[in-house]
């Protein structure tokens, strides 16, 4: 990629080369034509003038004079003769009469007597009728003005010379600072890309350090996400199958046995045998719920949905009412506390964090109550906001808050899956935010989700 980019950008520098050269052809020739074109002026001048000399039949010789006169201080040696090919005046004519003053200052700026170059001839009229013809070549300039055409043409070209050389090192620093640029970043991609494809999943996201992102910055984004997703998809593959051969094991095993005991007449009632098998199976049933509904929490990942926005007060009194009854009837109170608040989030992965927060307090919590916070969250990142759910239940051993958001954990009171809390954690860690847990033995426990 880097190599592309700097031949493109050599090839718009040899395009800003071929327009200055095709610029400063087109900017000479235009001065060309214009000093050609005064001259033309010039010219037909002299020759309205000579053509008025020619009155009834005969020149003006005094009116020739001047004329002739006129057209060596525009520069210009000439001669006339009339339609027999006969001189009639000569510049030189012109010069040979001068005084010596006039001369001299005709001398400090033309060559004199004669021009450069062949004559051109033009024919003079007067009435439809040729009466002669003006011959005519210029004479050399000397002094200051064809040094000034000179230094126009000079300065001329250097201003394109010096434009080329801002325009084409400017053009070869841009190429390689676009050049690092742009293939520093794709560079790291393929770096990553070929570890992904080694199966190492372990790459380094960057952190955020822009504000407005390019094109560049939402491939990084979107390439970053899809090897989490990758990385998340073998974790899910291993632990589903972890989880099964480990929650498995055991009430197949117990069935294996009984039925073993049953065929060795060890156990003669088959209605016990029964009943040690149905609630192995109702065991198992339940174990592939819960596998069903941590797969799910993982699988949210791959879903990852729209952000909306949502109004934290109505949304988070929605979903806490839905348990307020079943609060009440066990005598335990519901709070909820916070500012109104218009927040962008995944409402229906928040609503399933706050059901399940909700339902392990509900769990854990005899006497007392519930409390529900919202509120903004300042961080590094910019503005976010958390939400906390506070219980004066049991609480929780410090030994054992590590363990809490560990799949299937659960103490030894607890008649649930323990999967809410990994549930919890999952989903969390899907919508960029982080759980904190606050406990003590008997004191109740704080678990605060922050965005």
């Amino acid at each position: 990629m880097r190599t592309k980019l700097f031949f493109a950008f050599i090839f718009i520098i040899f395009l800003a080369l071929l327009s200055n050269v095709v610029f400063e052809r087109l900017i000479m020739r235009d001065f060309d034509g214009f000093i050609k074109g005064t001259k033309e002026d010039q010219i037909y001048w002299l020759l309205a003038s000579i053509e008025g000399s020619y009155k009834k039949g005969a020149w003006d010789h005094g009116t020739l004079h001047e004329t002739l006169h006129w057209g060596l201080m525009l520069g210009f040696e000439t001669y006339i003769e009339d339609a027999s090919e006969n001189r009639i005046m000569s510049s030189a004519d012109v010069i040979f009469s001068m005084d010596s003053y006039m001369l001299r200052r005709m001398h400090a700026f033309l060559k004199l007597p004669s021009g450069r170059g062949g004559f051109a001839w033009y024919p003079l009229y007067v009435e439809g009728r040729e009466i002669g013809k003006l011959y005519i070549r210029p004479l050399e300039r000397i002094g200051q003005l064809p040094l000034k055409e000179e230094v126009f043409r000079r300065r001329g070209r250097e201003f394109l010379i010096t434009s080329f050389i801002i325009a084409g090192g400017g053009a070869v620093i841009l190429s390689m600072l676009f050049t690092m640029f742009l293939s520093s970043p794709v560079r790291r991609l393929t770096s990553e890309a070929e570890k992904i494809a080694r199966g190492d999943f372990a790459v380094q996201k960057p952190g955020p350090h822009r504000r407005y992102k390019d094109e560049i910055d939402r491939l990084t984004e979107t390439f970053y996400y899809m090897a989490e997703a990758l990385k998340r998809e073998d974790l899910l593959r291993k632990h589903l199958t972890s989880n099964i051969t480990h929650e498995l094991r055991t009430p197949l095993t117990i069935i294996r046995g009984n039925l073993e005991a049953v065929e060795d007449g060890v156990i003669s009632d088959p209605r016990e045998v029964l009943n040690n098998i149905n609630a192995e199976v109702r065991r198992m049933i339940s174990l592939v719920e819960g596998i069903e509904d941590i797969t799910r929490a993982e699988a949210s990942f791959f879903r990852r949905g729209e952000m909306e926005e949502v109004n934290l007060r109505d949304f988070v009194e929605t979903a806490a009412g839905g348990m307020k009854k079943l609060i009440e009837e066990k005598g335990l109170f519901l709070v909820t506390d916070g500012p109104p608040l218009t927040v962008k989030t995944y409402p229906e992965k928040l609503h399933i964090i706050l059901k399940n927060l909700l339902t392990n307090a509900f769990k854990y919590t005899g006497s007392g109550g519930i409390t529900v916070r919202w509120d903004k969250n300042a961080s590094d990142y910019g503005e976010g906001f958390l939400i906390s759910v506070e219980d004066t239940g049991k609480g929780i051993e410090q030994r054992n808050v590590s363990k809490i958001f560990d799949r299937f954990y659960k103490d030894e009171e607890s008649g649930g899956k323990g999967l809410g809390l990994a549930i919890v954690k999952e989903l969390a860690g899907v919508m960029g935010g982080k759980v904190e847990v606050e406990s003590s033995p008997g004191k109740g426990a704080k678990f605060t989700v922050s965005f």
